[in-house]
């Protein structure tokens, strides 16, 4: 085992013993000069639930108070774009809303709150766009934790930039009724001129930072309105050349393009993944995704956005045991 793997397992030892806070302080202290074990001491730490904390600053914040009822209405858009979300990727007609939310205190902060996954009896998990695997992975009720991560993943993208074209198929992975109301939460951002930072949390996944601007919030609101994208699916080889946790993004080199280029994921099991096949330089693989264009907007029309739907090890490296998906 790697020094890493070492760590990880006397990492989730410690946890479970009766002086768990003393001797994963003492692991801790081991691992403040060696970045891999901060990363690993950081995936393992996080809550199983997904917690998304946004601190709200700027525009009307004043002596950590603001607008009570545009805050109202960021809250409650929030909570429903969460909710529409797990009701399409679930396929249910109704369901209850089980995400909390956790005042903190400076400025106007608040953490969501996904509810706390359980492991099935059988001790597997099937993702929504994977096999089933071994990993220590939870039910569907961990659906709401993906909402909150596609959530921080569409604000840290939403900053008009003509190098970042992730956008369109990071919005187009969300559900239409999810959408409607992420363009609510990025109205009152953009009237109020709130300007948002924050962090997503959650066991299993490195820390995203999270930021939303009042000027990428007013681009959210207008990107989230647009309907007007052609879809195709493309499978291909090649490699992976980077990964960015705080976009929520990959770099892959396609075998049959001759630029490199950023893809968003279709699920947090996804982006896991990559992380795992990353470990590995210029790992290759085979992968699938999701390309969308824009269709008759002016200078956006024609722009390409790819959305990761599956990945796996090519034949010629088998020696990482990853499910591909389906």
């Amino acid at each position: 085992m790697s020094l890493e793997e070492l760590f990880r397992a006397a990492l989730r030892e410690a946890r479970n013993d009766a002086d768990s806070e003393l001797l994963v302080s003492a692991l801790l202290s081991s691992a403040v000069v060696s970045p891999s074990l901060q990363l690993v001491a950081e995936e393992e730490l996080a809550p199983e639930a997904a917690e998304l904390e946004l601190h709200l600053n700027e525009g009307d914040v004043r002596e950590h108070a603001t607008n009570a009822k545009s805050f109202g209405v960021f809250i409650s858009a929030m909570a429903d774009a969460s909710k529409e979300y797990v009701k399409s990727m679930l396929r249910l007609g109704a369901m209850s809303a089980p995400l909390r939310i956790a005042p903190g205190p400076g400025s106007v902060r608040a953490t969501f709150i996904a509810p706390t996954p359980h492991e099935r009896a059988d001790g597997r998990h099937t993702p929504l766009t994977a096999q089933p695997t071994e990993d220590r992975v939870w039910t569907e009720s961990d659906v709401y934790s993906d909402s909150l991560w596609a959530i921080a993943t569409v604000f840290s993208n939403a900053e008009p930039d003509p190098d970042n074209v992730a956008l369109d198929g990071i919005i187009q992975s969300i559900p239409f009724r999810a959408r409607t109301q992420l363009r609510k939460v990025a109205e009152q951002v953009a009237a109020r001129d709130w300007q948002i930072t924050g962090e997503f949390r959650k066991q299993g996944l490195r820390t995203h930072g999270v930021s939303l601007t009042s000027r990428g919030a007013k681009h959210l609101a207008e990107q989230l309105a647009v309907q007007d994208v052609q879809r195709t699916q493309w499978n291909t080889s090649g490699a992976i050349t980077g990964h960015r946790w705080d976009k929520g993004l990959m770099f892959f080199s396609a075998d049959d393009r001759t630029r490199t280029f950023a893809a968003s994921f279709e699920s947090s099991d996804l982006e896991r993944r990559v992380a795992q096949l990353a470990t590995v330089e210029d790992r290759r693989v085979e992968a699938r995704f999701t390309i969308y264009t824009a269709v008759g907007r002016g200078a956006d029309e024609g722009r390409r956005s790819y959305v990761l739907e599956a990945i796996y090890p090519s034949a010629v490296e088998t020696e990482l045991d990853l499910p591909s998906g389906s």
